[in-house]
């Protein structure tokens, strides 16, 4: 159990492993959906179609997620800490000193920082400037922190859904292949050697939201989701 649980003592506990058996195990007690609420307009987008999400959690792992999603405002640490994962837009536009200490000792404290690219060229034209802005602010309030690339073989891609070529999917935009997002893989957020979140700019949101894709890219997305949320929830302190 990460952390962060042990150290607020959340009424949580996580059934979901890197086994397809557990499913038919007890859920777990009921596990909050959250995203980071920000000075971005565009923080809360595709969260309309985050009960698609939550169902298919419940469906394929043993995860009691509530079916509603929240939002924690990054200016309230106590709202922050309620949750052992955040799901982030991004974070380019957290520029208060209030906001940037409050996400820093949420991460030290032992949260888990999902940050998705929306393939959107009008919400995040450039994935490298994307990559940029976060890596920016990560290492500006968490200075000891490093955003390295994940490997192919790292447990994220194996700890629930077997993910092909241990590639992450990639949403397209308007449905055409974009290779200018498709070459970045996921980025850890490392503190030590405790992967304290993961970058991503497949646009997994856009996924779930089931934007125009080729058959199956949905699920994929979907999928990706669910190792890295099991694999924040099984990290041990």
């Amino acid at each position: 159990m990460s952390r962060f649980l042990t150290t607020l003592c959340l009424p949580l506990v996580i059934l979901a492993t890197a086994s397809s058996a557990d499913l038919s195990e007890m859920r777990a007690d009921r596990v909050g959906w959250a995203r980071l609420q920000t000075a971005s307009p565009h923080w809360k987008r595709h969260s309309g179609s985050d009960p698609v999400l939550a169902q298919f959690i419940r469906e394929n792992t043993s995860l009691n997620i509530d079916p509603t999603w929240y939002a924690a405002d990054v200016e309230n640490l106590q709202e922050l800490c309620k949750y052992p994962m955040l799901f982030s837009q991004g974070i380019g536009t957290v520029s208060s000193s209030t906001a940037r200490s409050h996400l820093a000792e949420y991460i030290r404290r032992g949260g888990f920082l999902t940050i998705d690219a929306c393939i959107n060229h009008n919400v995040t034209p450039d994935p490298d400037a994307f990559l940029a802005d976060q890596i920016r602010v990560l290492t500006t309030i968490l200075p000891e922190c490093q955003v390295v690339p994940i490997k192919a073989d790292h447990d994220v891609f194996h700890c629930y859904f077997q993910i092909p070529g241990g590639t992450p999917p990639h949403m397209y935009y308007n449905n055409i292949y974009d290779a200018q997002w498709a070459r970045h893989g996921l980025y850890a957020i490392m503190l030590g050697s405790r992967m304290a979140g993961v970058i991503s700019l497949s646009g997994l949101q856009c996924g779930w939201d089931r934007m125009i894709s080729p058959p199956g890219l949905p699920e994929a997305c979907m999928r990706m989701l669910v190792n890295i949320y099991t694999y924040a929830m099984l990290q041990g302190g």
